[in-house]
This record gives structure tokens, sequence and C-alpha cells, in this order.
């Protein structure tokens, strides 16, 4: 019953899109780091809004509480479990071992939501991504699914983040920043998850957008140069939302392509399932993988950075690494992700 409600090209396209985060992480050459920043996390929070509705959540209350158990209750139970990991050992060696950071600034920044956590940096989406649905809520629940009035909100939303990025050179606390630029591709992912409907065919007018927009998602990626939304940095504010509306239609009718005939379905919805698990440890795993390289294998890192084979190569090697860690959490421990019990366990 549950595998008939879920939605195959949303499956398809945050495979696609975790994959890309973890892409991005692995040092890869500037060009193709410059062309993953360009889209992935406003492809993550367009997917995010495509699955949100207010039917769904009737009240502010439930809501705020059903999200707040499902995102900041893994976000602090990962943030600890990692820190602590960073503690003893990470910080210790790589290229951690070079950084001066006091022990409690990434703590701070874990609470507050100001900078980058040192010992786990994909965690600010989660802390983002609630401040940025609380505020959505509270925006846009009056409006009543009124499509127009609702692009009206976000054009002024989109507005209040530029002058934010262009004229404030302070911080803001819960990622907020981000969040009013994030908030934009939520609400277009959520006006526009009543307009999208799969493909059962491939037509050529999908043929002809889907190459439009990658080139101009390739284009424009390496005119703007790279961008990271965490630090609020979008380098030329319209060119980053161009190539983000680009990445966002190119691999929209990609995940649709892919969910016509689907295969490796269970892998596909497993790892759309934990992304939030894959995107908290596979830094970890990347850790774990380069000591096996280094005092195993007795690989030089170097072969690593800047090598883009080697980058693909490894990220998908530690994104099936990733698995059976989702695997464990989910079975054995799964309050760290804000669940009584494991479905495993019925």
């Amino acid at each position: 019953m549950l595998e008939k409600k879920r939605i195959l090209w949303i499956d398809y396209t945050k495979t696609i899109c975790i994959y890309f985060v973890l892409l991005g992480h692995a040092h890869t050459t500037q060009p193709l780091t410059d062309f993953i920043y360009a889209f992935h996390m406003p492809l993550f929070f367009f997917l995010s809004g495509t699955l949100f509705s207010f039917e769904k959540h009737p009240t502010f209350k439930e809501f705020a509480l059903k999200r707040f158990k499902r995102i900041i209750v893994p976000y602090l139970w990962i943030n600890l479990i990692t820190y602590i990991f960073w503690l003893f050992v990470g910080r210790n060696f790589g290229m951690d071992s070079s950084h001066e950071t006091v022990w409690y600034d990434s703590l701070l920044s874990t609470l507050l939501g100001i900078g980058k956590i040192e010992h786990n940096p994909p965690m600010w989406f989660f802390l983002c991504l609630y401040t940025l649905e609380i505020i959505y809520y509270i925006i846009f629940k009056p409006l009543k699914n009124n499509a127009r009035k609702t692009i009206i909100v976000l054009f002024v939303i989109a507005c209040l983040g530029y002058i934010n990025y262009r004229f404030n050179p302070f911080p803001l606390p819960f990622y907020l920043g981000p969040a009013l630029v994030g908030m934009v591709f939520y609400g277009i992912g959520n006006v526009a998850a009543h307009h999208i409907k799969e493909f059962y065919t491939i037509k050529p007018v999908h043929i002809v957008i889907l190459l439009f927009s990658f080139l101009i998602l390739l284009f424009v990626s390496q005119k703007n140069g790279y961008v990271i939304m965490s630090y609020n940095n979008y380098q030329n504010y319209l060119l980053f939302f161009v190539s983000s509306l680009a990445g966002i239609g190119t691999f929209v009718i990609i995940g649709n392509w892919l969910s016509i005939k689907p295969f490796s379905k269970k892998f596909i919805t497993y790892v759309s399932q934990n992304t939030l698990l894959i995107n908290s440890f596979h830094l970890l795993v990347f850790s774990i993988l380069k000591g096996i390289m280094v005092f195993v294998l007795h690989i030089p890192l170097e072969s690593l950075y800047g090598h883009n084979a080697t980058a693909i190569l490894f990220a998908a090697v530690s994104l099936v690494l990733c698995l059976p860690v989702a695997y464990i959490i989910n079975r054995y421990f799964p309050f760290i992700v804000g669940k009584k019990k494991s479905p495993l366990r019925g």
C-alpha cells in the first residue's frame, strides 16, 4: 500500500540530487563544482515544496510539532553524534587538522544557525528547511492555495532575499538568509505540484525543453561561478535564479523519464526515503573511506582531488555505503530520525 502512494519521478529526482550533493563534496574540478552548486540545493527545496500540502496539516501547531520531530530531532541527534566523532577524531586528521577551530564554535553554529557547522557542514540544510517551512506556513496558509497570489508573494520574498544578500553584512540566525531564498523554490515546487504529471511517453517537446534547460544551466553556471547557499552567497543573484530554475527543469524531466520504465525501483525508493541520513552521514563515510585509502591501500589522497572520474566513483561508493548506516539507524535507533519505533519491526 505504501509503495503505491510513492511518486516515482520524485524518488528518481531526489536520488539524482542526493548523489550530486555527495559529488559536490568529493573534491571535483571547479567547473563541475560550479555546475553542481548552481542548482542542487534549490532542487532539494523545490522537491520539498512539491511534497507539502496544507490539507495534510490543518493547524499550525500540528504542523510545527510534526516537522520538529521529523527535522529538528534528527538535526540535534545527528549533530551530537557527528560532533563527538569530529571532536575526538575528525579534527585531528586531514584538512580539519590545519584549521584552528575552537571546540565550541561548531556547537554555537549548530544551535544558532550562523556560520559553518564545522563537524558536519551539510546539516545547515535541515535547520534552514525548518525555518523556511514555519515561515512558509504562516505566510501562505491565508492565501488558500491561490496560485496567483502565491507567485506574487514569492516574488516579494525573492526581493527581500536579494536585499538581505546585497546589503546586510551580518548573517541572520537559524539560516534565515538562505531560507528566504530557498522559500522561493519551495513555493514554486508547492505550486507546480498541482501541475506536474508523471510522463507516460517521451515527447519531442520534452526533449526540446530538456536540451534548452540543460544548455542554460551549463552556460550560466560557468558564467556565474561558485555559489554556496549556506553562506548566503549567490554571486550574481539573477543568474543564480536562472541556473537554479534551469537545473530544476532539467532534472525534473530526467526524473520523469526514468520513472516511465523504472529500473532498480527498490534501490531508488530506499535512497529517496533516506536522503536525510545520507546527507547527514556521507562526510563521515568519506572520512572512513579516505582512511582506508591512505592507511590500508596506501593510495595518496591527491589522486582524489581534482580528478572528476575518481570523484564520481568515490561519491557512488560512498552513497552505497551510507545505506547500511541508514538501515541500522532506522531499524535499531529510530529515535534518531524522530520515530518511536522502526517500521521494519512493525
